[in-house]
């Protein structure tokens, strides 16, 4: 690593388990002063941050937080650039998955969906601009998916919800970058993480650990988009530059959903 983490404040949401929680370590692992732990779900994170606060005392300050309520965002925020009077980074990490088929989605499932996954994003970048603007620095991150970049059947929703976070901050890089600010979005294939519930994660998945390097190579040398693993990379590549046959690709994954969905009544 090359001191990009180094004395820094950072934010994390979704932070004390997943890739949250793997971004929390990483950056204490690579010199951040503070760490700030946003979560909503109090034991894990009592029991995480009492885990990393004894390995790194006085760098971690878990805050509960509920990023769908802006005011929980503003004091997580607050909070960390109270701390030392600046705010280098703020992953908006917070967020959930959803596949299923169309006969089984809700308004109020579109709903929880996009205020989760959008507005929880939104309230946290758009309360960090404001600082960041103001001292001239800051790098703020935002968590996509591969599903924002190509469609796949069965996740309407999801993919409409990373969609528009990766746009937002492909918007925000070019209209602030002038200022000092920069924005990355990392967008994940398969990664093991509770996001598949009881499932079996897929056969190409990768680790939280791995996830976390793909993100802090790309991060330091302030990728505005961070796609991976590889298979990730080919297939982005594949929608951009052979739509026939990725939509062979699509149909033959939409197949497979759907026998699972009706063998199964899941979709993988």
């Amino acid at each position: 690593m090359n001191g990009y983490f180094e004395n820094k404040v950072a934010v994390v949401t979704g932070a004390a388990s997943g890739i949250g929680l793997g971004i929390t370590e990483k950056l204490l692992k690579n010199g951040a002063m503070a760490v700030f732990m946003g979560d909503l779900k109090e034991e894990t994170l009592t029991k995480e941050s009492e885990r990393l606060g004894n390995e790194y005392p006085g760098r971690v300050h878990p805050v509960m937080t509920d990023v769908t309520k802006p005011d929980d965002v503003k004091k997580l925020i607050s909070a960390a650039k109270d701390f030392d009077g600046h705010l280098d980074f703020v992953f908006n990490n917070a967020g959930t998955g959803l596949t299923l088929p169309t006969e089984k989605i809700t308004f109020e499932i579109w709903k929880f969906i996009i205020d989760l996954n959008v507005m929880g994003v939104i309230y946290g970048t758009y309360t960090a601009i404001p600082i960041m603007r103001e001292q001239g620095f800051g790098h703020i991150i935002n968590t996509g998916s591969l599903g924002g970049l190509v469609p796949a059947a069965y996740q309407a929703v999801y993919a409409a919800s990373k969609s528009a976070v990766i746009t937002m901050t492909e918007c925000l890089q070019y209209e602030l970058e002038n200022e000092g600010l920069h924005f990355s979005v990392f967008c994940p294939g398969n990664v093991r993480t509770s996001i598949f519930g009881g499932l079996t994660p897929p056969s190409d998945s990768i680790s939280v650990e791995e996830a976390v390097d793909y993100i802090f190579r790309g991060l330091e040398n302030k990728e505005l988009i961070i796609v991976f693993p590889q298979f990730g990379r080919d297939i982005d590549a594949l929608y951009r530059e052979n739509r026939h046959e990725f939509d062979k690709w699509a149909r033959q994954i939409a197949a497979e959903r759907r026998e699972n969905y009706r063998t199964k009544g899941s979709y993988c």
